[in-house]
């Protein structure tokens, strides 16, 4: 339990004051410190929704007669905390790449309007040509297939 929870804090304070992220300016104006922000904040919300299933867990322990024999109920929360965490972040990233696109839309929205179906499908029959995937090969010596 002593290394669980040694493991815990170590992971924790890695995660709070990362080495990488002390130099804000040293990633430029690319973007990069974001991704890392983001990414750190995702992972402290999966493993702090772990830890409150798991804490959620305990607490039916209180509620059954034998606790011993209903241990897993701990592990199930821990499960179920990190299932919503991981469903939450994906639901967050996918809003803010929405937001991402929606703001490109309003810059590029002069230029989409003289931008006719004509036009577009000129421009379709053009590059068609870089859209078309090679031909995927997989199998055994025995048996191919081709796609």
């Amino acid at each position: 339990m002593k290394k669980l929870l040694s493991f815990l804090v170590i992971f924790q304070i890695a995660l709070m004051n990362p080495v990488w992220a002390q130099n804000e300016d040293a990633e430029g104006a690319d973007g990069g410190d974001d991704v890392l922000k983001n990414t750190q904040n995702d992972v402290i919300l999966v493993v702090g929704a772990g830890v409150a299933g798991a804490i959620l867990g305990l607490s039916t322990l209180s509620f059954v007669e034998k606790p011993a024999k209903h241990l897993s109920n701990i592990w199930t929360g821990g499960a179920l905390g990190v299932i919503a965490g991981v469903v939450f972040v994906a639901y967050n990233s996918a809003q803010r790449g929405q937001e991402s696109i929606e703001e490109e839309d309003a810059a590029n929205e002069e230029a989409s309007v003289y931008f006719k179906t004509s036009e577009r499908l000129a421009w379709h029959l053009e590059n068609s040509q870089d859209l078309a995937f090679p031909e995927v090969q997989f199998g055994t010596r025995v048996w191919q297939m081709n796609f």
